[in-house]
């Protein structure tokens, strides 16, 4: 089979899987962080609390400046549109380096990963222009390692781990494993102009981040160190369990026997080959070790350790290229098998399990059931809508009353509670806690009337919230109650309360 019979079948494949991200982005609601991240958009800055700006360009970029920010498609479309980049530039990596047969199972492998596929290719996230330029740097890696004689390479390889890390600050590892292989294998590149020019670049492109941080004495830095920094000696295995587990299946078991079987046999190939593969051991290998090794004192996150399986794709897509002659092998169909399974499967249960997963109890029902994150809001937004402008009119609170939250997740009531109405949401808490909304509180206090306020507070995150506003408001009344059903059955509740009796001070950050 020529190139462009390959090529034609990773069109088909993005071009599929993209209508049926389309179709699930277009019906699933967006879960707590998606709608944090769309809070961004509205304030652009140089960076946020907790990660750089790419995320809030990118949603104003598909949303049209916000235009289209009402439907949810919208706000995805990036991550949709940025996966099937991200798999055009993998194969692109990968038949450069070896063979188009070989890209093709990488972008097989790529579209099969749980976190190249959901976490940065449906849901809208930091890691979804990461990814577009992570694969990107990926195959300009190739390119400079076959060639580092061209200029193009190079600069182009700057810009885009410079934009890498604009979008999350994992992307310092794409220059830590080049960085080591040209310590280790390259000192030659030491006197090569082109690397500093690439430096120069990437360092040009993300330098905002830096100055934004010495600005606001590294409160992004701080936050995460904090999140990642051994504070004792204290080893949980379960924590280790967990992150090991959560390796093997966001970024698809399959993928990762095929990744672990090409890390034994990398070192056999011609040097063209293994120089690449190299780097993309330099840079995936770490970041997975290193995760590995924080679990064992400090939580993690799955979708963390996406990048450094993504680097290491290539190593397997190779690996499978040379062990078997078949198009579409058993692995690859398995793995392609599972990830369809799970993108349609999720959604349908989402929509249409009876009840809730979690407790029944009608004090936190619904408590431990992730798949309300994204169900019901909407719901129960357009209940809320009717009584707060039945309270306003009624003149029970005044006009341009706002809605108060103590976290950053307030967003996912902002965005189906207030967006519609255009009704504020300020964030009352610890900068800890509110996260970007000690920004947001200084651009819309004055926009609101702080005599009354309302708090939405959902059944699954159940909190007594006479103690929480005690030191802004004197009063608390409960006044109203939304019990959502799912499948005929009770699935959570929003509780509604009035605040009234003003006496605090907004906390805000300029």
């Amino acid at each position: 089979m020529n190139k462009k019979a390959y090529q034609r079948k990773v069109f088909l494949l993005i071009g599929f899987i993209s209508v049926l991200r389309l179709i699930i982005a277009s019906v699933a609601e967006l879960g707590n962080d998606e709608s944090y991240y769309w809070t961004y958009s509205h304030f652009l800055q140089w960076n946020y609390f907790d990660h750089p700006p790419m995320v809030a360009i990118w949603i104003r970029i598909f949303t049209a400046n916000l235009w289209l920010q009402n439907y949810v498609v919208f706000l995805r479309l990036g991550s949709i549109v940025g996966a099937a980049l991200s798999t055009w530039f993998i194969f692109k990596c990968v038949s450069t380096l070896h063979s188009p047969r070989a890209g093709w199972f990488a972008s097989c492998l790529y579209t099969a990963s749980f976190y190249a596929g959901i976490t940065a290719g449906l849901f809208i996230m930091p890691d979804s222009p990461q990814m577009v330029f992570w694969t990107f740097s990926l195959w300009m890696i190739v390119r400079i390692t076959l060639d580092d004689e061209n200029w193009q390479n190079w600069i182009l390889f700057g810009i885009a781990s410079g934009l890498c890390i604009m979008s999350k600050v994992h992307g310092v590892f794409i220059w830590f494993g080049f960085g080591t292989y040209i310590l280790i294998y390259k000192k030659t590149w030491l006197l090569n102009p082109r690397l500093y020019v690439a430096v120069i670049l990437s360092v040009l492109i993300f330098c905002p981040i830096i100055i934004w941080n010495i600005r606001h004495d590294f409160v992004t830095y701080r936050f995460h160190a904090e999140r990642v920094v051994i504070h004792g000696l204290a080893i949980n295995w379960y924590g280790f369990f967990k992150e090991v587990v959560s390796q093997l299946m966001i970024n698809n078991i399959f993928n990762v026997l095929l990744i672990l079987s090409g890390l034994f046999t990398w070192v056999k190939y011609p040097k063209g080959k293994s120089n690449a593969l190299a780097v993309f051991n330099f840079i995936g290998m770490p970041l997975a070790i290193i995760l590995l090794f924080i679990s064992l004192f400090r939580e993690t996150f799955p979708h963390w350790s996406g990048p450094a399986y993504i680097s290491l794709i290539p190593l397997a897509a190779i690996r499978l290229a040379d062990m078997n002659k078949d198009i579409f092998p058993k692995i690859l169909r398995w793995s392609i098998a599972i990830y369809i399974i799970f993108l349609i499967g999720c959604p349908l249960l989402i929509s249409f399990y009876p009840g809730t997963l979690g407790s029944k109890a009608s004090s936190n029902m619904g408590y431990g059931d992730m798949s309300l994150d994204m169900y019901g809001w909407e719901k129960a937004g357009k209940k809320f809508d009717s009584l707060y402008h039945k309270e306003v009119n009624e003149g029970i609170s005044p006009a341009a009353t706002p809605v108060i939250c103590y976290k950053w997740w307030g967003s996912h009531l902002q965005y189906y509670f207030c967006r519609p109405s255009g009704i504020q949401m300020i964030g009352l808490g610890s900068m800890n806690d509110l996260h970007q909304y000690m920004w947001m509180n200084e651009m819309n206090k004055d926009k609101v009337n702080f005599t009354n306020a309302y708090c939405i507070v959902p059944s699954d995150e159940r909190y007594n919230v006479n103690e929480q506003y005690a030191a802004y408001y004197t009063k608390v009344d409960s006044i109203a109650n939304f019990e959502i059903l799912r499948g005929k059955l009770p699935s959570h509740s929003f509780s509604i309360y009035r605040l009234t009796g003003w006496k605090g001070e907004v906390p805000v950050e300029k």
